[in-house]
């Protein structure tokens, strides 16, 4: 079922702040008795920059409310507009003073995500709108998705002009991969017709806790493939290079059914680089910060860029390493397949 179409539109109390906003309020029935005023503040600083970028780069929010003790889904709440910038609060009548657990999916009016309309918290997916020919895939931009969560929230019946303020801190699950091929030789050509481009994964399906609900495999392929070249010196000579771009659904860090990046020859068959791609990205964590998790640098970074150098005569050149957000990564005596 659609979750846009199965919900209904807030109280009359609502319409002018949708109105003046351009924004959109949406909400489930919460139900009967005396009712709690809450306000659901969003924060977005899990990132590389501990800033709260939530003004900036979020543009919708949804909400399910759930009995904690039962599972069941209470209540679900929505807004989308301009108007979600730093000093927003999403509203949720009708709940009811006791004890809530709050799933925000946020991002979802303008992705490639779909949230169902569970009964209980332990049916809601995030799905990731996939095609299917061979193999399920996506080769498209599905917008940035956000998740959050908030247990145990105690709501309780305040006097007149107070409420219950509630604060979901959000992690981004959306990342941006640009693979670079980069040839070593002055003139050769890499053409993007000539190279397929894949990342595979297993992460189509996200559970309540925002981890695999269970393993469906999704190649990822470049929504963007184009060409570029630099000028090496002032007579005329250059380097080609070319760049494939990807967004992919949240990495983990994984002992089993490793994230590999592939890259085909189109004209040979052969694979020119086949690498378990989150491994390579963890290799430059240090870098960033020794303390930090495996697990929490892969959700605090959203963008990757990676470089491989090509040598047409022997193709894949192992002396020029890997650069991977500007970081060289040495290989000695590796294969890369």
């Amino acid at each position: 079922m659609n979750f846009f179409k199965s919900i209904v539109l807030a109280a009359a109390v609502f319409p002018l702040l949708a109105l003046a906003s351009c924004g959109r309020l949406i909400y489930d029935d919460a139900g009967s008795g005396d009712a709690c005023r809450v306000s659901v503040r969003f924060k977005y600083d899990y990132n590389m920059k501990f800033a709260d970028a939530f003004p900036n780069e979020v543009h919708s929010v949804t909400v399910f409310v759930f009995d904690p003790r039962s599972g069941a889904l209470v209540t679900r709440a929505s807004d989308v507009g301009k108007h979600l910038d730093g000093s927003y609060s999403l509203s949720i009548p009708g709940l009811a003073s006791g004890t809530y657990d709050l799933v925000a999916w946020c991002g979802l009016e303008d992705s490639g995500f779909t949230v169902n309309v569970p009964a209980t918290k332990q049916e809601l997916i995030c799905r990731l709108n996939t095609l299917t020919k061979a193999s399920d895939y996506l080769d498209r931009d599905p917008g940035a998705l956000y998740y959050g969560y908030a247990d145990k929230v105690q709501l309780d019946v305040l006097p007149a002009g107070a409420a219950n303020n509630v604060v979901i801190d959000l992690i981004k699950n959306t990342n941006s991969v640009r693979v670079m091929l980069q040839a070593l030789n002055m003139g050769a050509q890499l053409n993007p017709d000539e190279y397929d481009f894949i990342i595979s994964d297993d992460n189509a399906l996200l559970d309540w806790k925002d981890e695999v609900s269970s393993p469906v495999s999704v190649d990822y392929l470049p929504w963007d493939k184009r060409m570029g070249t630099v000028e090496y010196d002032d007579n005329n000579n250059y380097l080609s290079a070319t760049i494939a771009e990807f967004t992919t659904n949240r990495l983990f860090k994984k002992d089993k059914n490793k994230v590999m990046l592939a890259v085909v020859d189109k004209v040979t068959g052969e694979k020119v680089i086949n690498i378990p791609i989150v491994d390579y990205f963890l290799l430059v964590k240090g870098n960033y910060n020794r303390q930090m998790g495996d697990q929490e640098y892969l959700d605090r970074q959203d963008d990757y860029q990676i470089t491989f150098f090509l040598d047409n005569t022997r193709g894949w050149s192992i002396a020029a390493g890997i650069f991977i957000n500007g970081w060289h990564v040495v290989l000695q005596d590796t294969v890369l397949d």
